[in-house]
């Protein structure tokens, strides 16, 4: 048996912190591994090497004061072995109540606050861990928008969080770092501690495989655990008494059509919800600006990608090029069946809708063509290529300074 047990904070002040999980690998008591359940026809050159086999959960927190859960990627091949763990803390003996969700899985456990480690027991192995604290207090009554990046600069990262901030009242910070090796955690929360008007930022590290992606926008996504387990680890961890929280990318801006903010917008909603389609904001090559002397910034782009209508396979005709939506919610007002996915909350009928009183913009430029190659620059058409003066306009209401 092997304790698995890291320092669960790093902290320059206590409104500002890094936080780390209490993960458990198979390969820490265990010769078995995750096996994908993908046809091996469909895994790229890379699948195995992306596939996380061995991480049998990310992290166990105490989501209240009589529960904790374990977030995991999904058990597939070693479901029926952990359905038959024994799970025994300072507080007794249990079994855990398992939820199997889309490329996540969870185990809930009746333990108390202050229980001390747990030990599991099973055919799987023998393995213990500890518990790491709920944090939701942290954020309770903030607007907060929430993340994941990997080595991201952080001038991106912080005009990010200045445009929220400005535009729609965001004034705290939760970012997922998936393992950045051009700065480190320190580096970045420092950075977020400077911004004016932000009162906490969570630094969460995250240092999972990312897994192997679809092959296209529809087949064969099964593999790609990371971003899903986060966010609902983020969920329970840190968002349960947020006022609202907003999913975004570093690469994406939300503008409104209605005069209000977002996070306003998901309050005073019925559903607590607000889910709203994106456009593509590309980079020309009379569009782009050199004299910051730094990487390209959001501000030097403001060109619409052209629309490009097409059949889709339940034949409606659709955007090829418009972007999968996001959405801002209020978590207290989330059903707790439901999942927090990446572009929708699943199992929630609130979420099959999207409204036009919001949009983002999905900046090209904004990136390190980890996923593919998407910074091809194309020579200024006027008969194609419109600016976005609402994007503009929001630039102009920033302070970038700040």
């Amino acid at each position: 048996m092997r304790l698995v047990s890291k320092n669960p904070v790093v902290t320059a002040d206590n409104r500002h912190v890094i936080r780390r999980t209490n993960p458990v690998s198979l390969s820490d008591f265990t010769g078995k591994r995750r096996e994908a359940t993908r046809p091996i026809e469909f895994r790229g050159d890379n699948f195995d090497r992306d596939f996380d086999s061995n991480t049998l959960f990310y992290d166990a927190v105490q989501v209240s004061n009589s529960k904790v859960a374990l977030f995991a990627p999904p058990f597939f091949n070693l479901a029926r072995d952990v359905a038959a763990t024994t799970f025994i803390s300072g507080a007794g003996t249990c079994k855990a109540r398992i939820r199997h969700l889309d490329r996540h899985a969870q185990l809930w456990l009746d333990i108390p606050e202050n229980a001390g480690p747990v030990q599991a027991l099973g055919e799987l192995g023998s393995f213990a861990f500890s518990v790491s604290p709920n944090v939701s207090e942290m954020f309770r009554d903030c607007r907060v928008i929430f993340t994941m990046s990997k080595d991201n600069p952080i001038e991106w990262i912080l005009d990010w969080v200045r445009f929220n901030r400005d535009i729609h009242g965001a004034d705290a910070v939760l970012i997922y770092d998936n393992g950045s090796s051009a700065y480190d955690s320190a580096t970045l929360s420092a950075a977020l501690r400077s911004i004016a008007g932000i009162r906490c930022s969570v630094v969460m590290e995250w240092p999972f495989k990312y897994g192997p992606q679809g092959a296209n926008s529809w087949d064969h996504w099964d593999s790609d655990f990371c971003q899903l387990g986060a966010w609902e680890h983020a969920r329970w961890r840190f968002l349960q008494h947020a006022r609202s929280a907003m999913n975004s990318d570093i690469d994406e801006l939300v503008l409104s059509n209605i005069g209000k903010s977002v996070f306003e917008a998901a309050e005073q909603s019925w559903t607590g919800l607000v889910r709203y389609r994106g456009r593509w904001i590309i980079g020309i090559d009379d569009d782009l600006r050199d004299d910051h002397g730094g990487p390209h910034r959001h501000a030097d782009f403001s060109i619409f990608m052209p629309p490009k209508y097409q059949f889709s396979r339940l034949v409606t005709r659709r955007d090829a090029n418009a972007c999968l939506p996001k959405w801002t919610v209020v978590p207290s007002r989330c059903p707790t069946h439901a999942q927090w996915h990446v572009h929708s909350i699943f199992s929630w009928w609130a979420s099959y809708f999207c409204t036009k009183d919001f949009s983002f913009r999905h900046f090209r430029e904004i990136g390190s063509n980890w996923k593919y190659q998407r910074t091809n620059r194309v020579p200024f058409d006027p008969l194609i290529h419109k600016q976005d003066r609402a994007l503009v306009q929001a630039f102009q209401r920033v302070d970038w300074e700040n």
